[in-house]
């Protein structure tokens, strides 16, 4: 039963029990007045039923019924109404600190202007409290440091997703509720909780685009009290976005290491090696766990015809995605067979050929990539509102007809890739 007992004084319970016997005292302290004594029952009556409703207003009640009390017997009940207008604050409060002020404060002044200094006195006590709760948390929400860290570093291809945990720190520390705004290109949840000096969110971003990203936080403060809100921008530790392209030659590098090591081929399966087999083709691996020298048997793989890559698109996402498609496919082509003729058309009808082996893979595509261009339109409908790219979208095919269609394989953006491959019917085309 005690222990009960103490569970509930140190709960929400504890308010309910000191607004009754304020009000309780408020009736007994008024029993030769009449008005007042019925007043101060009907608010033990008000606050028995509705405090856990309307804990605040009741609060202001009690703290206007405790100012009539005589000098100086009032004082007491004012400053524990004073305490108990904090407790409910704290319970939930939306209204601003101005709208507890003024009534306050008003009323204060009407008790100077009719004489009655005690009461003005009484009435004073919370409004200075609401004052300089308020002015201390501006003061703190406008000073405090605000800092955020990741768990580990951030980095990503552009287009995926990097999931990560991020503190948020708080010096010095600081109680408050904190509303969390992000660009689109970050999530973080829960976007709304109290911290008490830290907290640690679950986090996850994803850019379109390469760079060096550092996006600005929008945090909304407010006290515990919900006295006063502000709002501090921070920013957002540095997330390093890798274009597709550049992601894409970091894997053909490993592709072109691994085809080097078994001539281009696949591995069919293992046979003992004889004297005479080139050693580079010996299963290391293999061989350790049978305690015996084995080589791989290998087969071909099929080839890729000449490849066309129209290098203008309308926004730099586009042009990502067809650089990692160009540096891909490539790669690929390249591990099955010694040479492939690449072709780049530009938008200025200018067609440069390239064939690209192993050995100058790595030079050509920082060329390829290089005459890569947005041409920084926005589509409506399908198509640019003037119509100015007809003449590159239907002239494409006067400029690449000596080009072989056999087995061609055309990659660009849909909107320019279209009308060509349904001049080239033999073609495989690839939007992107």
């Amino acid at each position: 039963m005690f222990s009960w007992f103490t569970k509930q004084l140190r709960g929400i319970y504890w308010p309910r029990l000191l607004a009754l016997e304020l009000t309780i005292a408020c009736a007994v302290m008024y029993v030769g007045n009449l008005a007042l004594f019925t007043i101060a029952l009907i608010m033990v009556l008000i606050t028995w039923i509705y405090w856990n409703r309307y804990p605040t207003p009741l609060s202001l009640l009690i703290i206007a019924l405790t100012s009539l009390a005589a000098w100086p017997m009032g004082l007491p009940l004012v400053v524990l109404s004073t305490v108990l207008l904090d407790r409910s604050l704290r319970l939930g409060n939306d209204k601003p600190w101005w709208f507890y002020l003024t009534p306050i404060m008003t009323s204060a002044l009407i008790a100077l202007l009719l004489q009655r200094p005690y009461i003005a006195l009484y009435l004073a006590i919370p409004g200075v409290y609401i004052a300089l709760m308020t002015m201390f948390s501006i003061a703190r929400f406008y000073t405090v440091r605000i800092t955020l860290t990741p768990d580990r570093e951030l980095s990503i291809t552009a287009g995926s997703i990097i999931n990560y945990r991020l503190t948020i720190t708080t010096r010095p520390r600081l109680r408050a509720l904190i509303r969390i705004t992000t660009p689109r290109s970050i999530k973080i949840t829960p976007n709304t909780l109290r911290i008490d000096g830290e907290a640690i969110l679950n986090a996850s971003a994803r850019y379109r685009l390469g760079g060096v990203k550092r996006p600005r936080i929008r945090l909304t403060l407010t006290d515990e009290l919900g006295l006063i809100s502000t709002t501090r921008v921070v920013m957002h530790p540095e997330i390093t976005v890798i274009p597709r392209a550049r992601a894409a030659l970091e894997v053909a590098r490993g592709l072109l290491a691994q085809a080097s090591a078994t001539g281009g081929e696949d591995v069919r399966e293992v046979r003992e090696y004889v004297p005479g087999d080139p050693v580079r083709r010996i299963h290391w691996k293999k061989s350790v766990k049978v305690r015996k020298l084995v080589i791989k048997l290998l087969e071909w793989r099929g080839s890729i015809g000449p490849m066309l890559v129209l290098t203008y698109t309308t926004n730099p996402e586009a042009l990502d995605r067809i650089g990692e498609f160009m540096v891909y496919t490539t790669a690929e082509a390249v591990t099955r067979q010694s040479i492939i003729e690449l072709h780049l058309l530009g938008r200025d009808g200018n067609l440069e050929t390239y064939s690209v082996s192993r050995t100058n893979y790595f030079e050509i595509m920082n060329k390829a990539l290089g005459k890569l261009e947005s041409l920084g339109v926005e589509l409506l409908g399908g198509t640019d509102a003037a119509n100015i790219f007809d003449t590159i979208k239907y002239a494409a095919w006067l400029r690449v007809k000596d080009i072989p269609k056999e087995a061609l394989l055309i990659v660009g953006q849909g909107v320019f890739v279209k009308p060509l491959c349904e001049a080239v019917s033999n073609a495989i085309c690839i939007s992107v």
